[in-house]
């Protein structure tokens, strides 16, 4: 990729990922087989969670989501974002006693089906 090309992509991934971007849901497979999935993040911890997602998304997009909040010992599915089965996603979570934190997660495709939901799990 050229110099002023990878500037250019540069720039527009990073004005997507600051304003995050709403994504329809997934109702097929995309042209090229790949699957899309929300995410459902369920955690053990006793504080409440506060996550957002930053990933590739069904239209190849590099976005960052919303944010959610996961109760006590609960879960929460990120509704309306699809991300690309078999890569991964930033994970960025805060729990008030340790702050932001973030972790590459990978969203597996194995035994997926396209629209489905993958859950992931915080301590």
């Amino acid at each position: 990729m050229n110099g002023i090309k990878r500037k250019v992509t540069m720039a527009v991934l990073a004005g997507a990922t600051a304003v995050g971007a709403l994504v329809m849901p997934a109702t097929s497979a995309s042209a090229d087989g790949g699957k899309f999935l929300q995410l459902k993040v369920c955690s053990g911890s006793t504080e409440t969670v506060k996550f957002f997602f930053v990933g590739e998304n069904q239209h190849g997009d590099w976005v960052g989501s919303r944010f959610w909040e996961i109760p006590p010992k609960g879960c929460t599915t990120a509704e309306g974002y699809w991300w690309t089965a078999g890569r991964s996603v930033e994970f960025h979570h805060r729990k008030p006693s340790t702050g932001w934190r973030w972790e590459p997660r990978v969203v597996s495709s194995n035994g997926q089906h396209n629209g489905g939901t993958y859950q992931l799990w915080i301590g």
